[in-house]
């Protein structure tokens, strides 16, 4: 009973929270209706509906030949598209100039004001557009709304737009300001290039809002900054749309222009989701098929002797790759959010899955290879663990930094570093083939493992660097070919490795020196240490089939010889150490045999 009165209370309590709250978001409501809240609205939004194109445009503040240029922009073309909602990239050339009138801002070709920024002049840059359309109350003009991000080698901004589309002509005119900066639809209207557009776009936000003023208040946190008129005329293209662009910022006198010759291209969202989705297809197949061969080549290494020619370091390496897949995929689906999340949490779980066999198969083999490296019972092993921990998130970080920056600024820097990450993580044979040159053996890794795990790998930077329309729009380059180069010969000397041997490629000269159980039969003393008084034969006979060794035999492959001078037929000897790399006889241990 009392338990049912408790419950009872705490809801009495929560609808009593709710019902306060619901009268205070009344009250506030009411505060905002004041009298001298409606009399600022009427006074303001009487101001907006008096505006006029000679007295308040800032389009014929820019100089003669920007105006010209935008003019030409947007006059109506034979060709044109009326659906621009959509993705667009493309490129920008900056040229600084003058403004018509005498004032402040005449001065910021020089300087510019605390919290602004622009392009240098003369630089170039790229430009990625997300464009979203709703209908007005004219039906030959939609609403345009989204963001829009510049950036070249010393510049980076992302802005918020809003604008309008004119379908009859496949004309735009945009204004955009920096996130943290104040939109307001006045500057919307005061882009427009002619008079006739001027009261159109007034006429069409006068009926949109309908007397509101929300959308015009200033927020207290807002940060003045370059503001920019963005003019487009959009054509069609055999894959989806391009566009010619103007942008220039009258506040700060720069103007960003399409490089002759090129356009601006775009992709619908509906194709760009279908894009999407068959790039998210095409990682979960390839990362399914990347957890088959890894689980195989686990199969084919289950013993101590397997285990320990397989390097832990590429294994490192590539558990380190796959959480950086792991994470991008991670805030790229998180990001677009909608029906993205659907493919894209499947393929992260893929991924997911690869990074934790390689995580496993990396501890399995490093215990083999590392024993006490494991062992938290120890100081040793605690401190081994440690150095773990702080080796792969001192990888980690300053990686998923580059990746990053990367995908945030494009910097010539930015690319240098990317650059270099990427040639670290694709050298991940290397420490194989090394581990295979210092113990003469080159079996351990199935060929189908080797050449499908270095396509399945090769998936993602052939993808993003060179085709030209892949879903982040990366401007491709032909150097991502040396990477592939670099990364297939890696794979083409383990495969050599099995069928020539390990230290094919090496001079004699340069060769590691390896033990060789092909030796002469030791003495009696040396194999055990034993009264010369005891046969001979017995002292030659094998310790694992018991059976004697022909000590007469001019082959010296019916017999081997381990470093501790035991001896064992070499068949013998041979399948043991498929299992361990231990004498059977006195437990120390055995270099591996050496291949070829």
């Amino acid at each position: 009973m009392d338990r049912r009165v408790l419950t009872l209370g705490c809801a009495l309590a929560l609808f009593g929270l709710w019902l306060l709250v619901s009268a205070g978001d009344n009250w506030l409501d009411r505060s905002h209706s004041s009298p001298e809240r409606r009399a600022f609205e009427h006074r303001w939004w009487n101001a907006f509906r008096r505006m006029s194109y000679a007295h308040n445009s800032t389009f014929t503040l820019l100089p003669d030949n920007v105006q010209q240029s935008a003019a030409a922009l947007l006059k109506p073309g034979s060709e044109f598209h009326d659906s621009i909602a959509g993705l667009y990239h493309g490129q920008w050339n900056a040229v600084h100039f003058t403004p018509h009138h005498n004032d402040t801002i005449g001065q910021w070709n020089t300087t510019l004001p605390e919290g602004y920024e622009r392009p240098a002049n003369a630089s170039t840059g790229d430009l990625e557009m997300t464009l979203d359309a709703e209908p007005s109350i004219d039906d030959s003009v939609s609403l345009i709304s989204g963001d829009v991000h510049l950036r070249s080698g010393g510049f980076n901004t992302r802005l918020i737009l809003q604008g309008l589309h004119w379908h009859t002509n496949g004309t735009a005119v945009l204004h955009a300001v920096p996130e943290l900066s104040a939109q307001t639809t006045v500057d919307v209207v005061r882009a427009m290039s002619t008079s006739r557009a001027f009261d159109q776009a007034r006429g069409i936000y006068d009926e949109t809002l309908g007397g509101r003023l929300l959308s015009y208040t200033r927020p207290e946190e807002a940060l003045d900054g370059c503001s920019y008129h963005i003019y487009m005329h959009f054509g069609t293209a055999p894959s989806g749309v391009q566009a010619q662009a103007l942008t220039v910022s009258s506040n700060c006198n720069v103007l960003l222009a399409t490089p002759s010759g090129q356009h601006v291209s775009g992709v619908s969202h509906a194709r760009y989701r279908q894009k999407t989705t068959r790039y998210f297809r095409t990682g979960l197949a390839l990362m399914l098929a990347q957890a088959a061969l890894l689980f195989l080549q686990m199969r084919a290494t289950t013993t101590h002797a397997a285990m320990s020619m397989v390097s832990h370091h590429t294994l490192a390496m590539l558990a380190v790759l796959y959480t950086y897949i792991f994470i991008m995929h991670s805030i790229a689906c998180l990001a677009f959010g909608g029906i993205y999340l659907i493919f894209g949490f499947v393929t992260i779980a893929a991924y997911l899955l690869s990074m934790s066999l390689y995580l496993k198969y990396l501890i399995c083999v490093w215990k083999v290879q590392s024993p006490d490296a494991f062992d938290a019972l120890n100081a040793a092993g605690r401190r081994g663990l440690l150095t773990v921990y702080v080796k792969f998130y001192a990888v980690l970080i300053p990686g998923v930094y580059t990746i990053y920056a990367f995908i945030d600024t494009r910097s010539r820097l930015s690319q240098w570093l990317m650059a270099i990450l990427l040639t670290a993580m694709y050298s991940y044979w290397l420490p194989q083939i090394w581990l295979n040159v210092r113990r003469g053996v080159a079996r351990r890794l199935r060929i189908d493992y080797i050449v499908g795990s270095s396509i399945v790998h090769l998936f993602l930077p052939v993808y993003f660097f060179a085709c030209p329309e892949n879903i982040a729009f990366i401007r491709p380059t032909p150097l991502i070919w040396v990477l592939v180069a670099y990364n297939l010969s890696q794979a083409a000397v383990l495969v050599l490795q099995r069928f020539l041997g390990a230290l094919f490629f090496i001079p004699a000269v340069l060769r590691p020196d390896v033990y060789s159980y092909c030796a002469s039969l030791p003495s009696v003393d040396e194999e055990s240490c034993v009264g010369a008084d005891q046969q001979t034969e017995s002292m030659h006979k094998c310790p694992i089939c018991l059976m004697p060794v022909d000590a007469t035999s001019s082959s010296e492959s019916a017999h081997a010889v381990t470093p501790c001078h035991h001896v064992y037929h070499e068949a013998c000897l041979a399948n043991w150490m498929e299992i361990k790399l231990e004498c059977p006889v006195c437990r120390a241990a055995l270099p591996p045999r050496v291949d070829g």
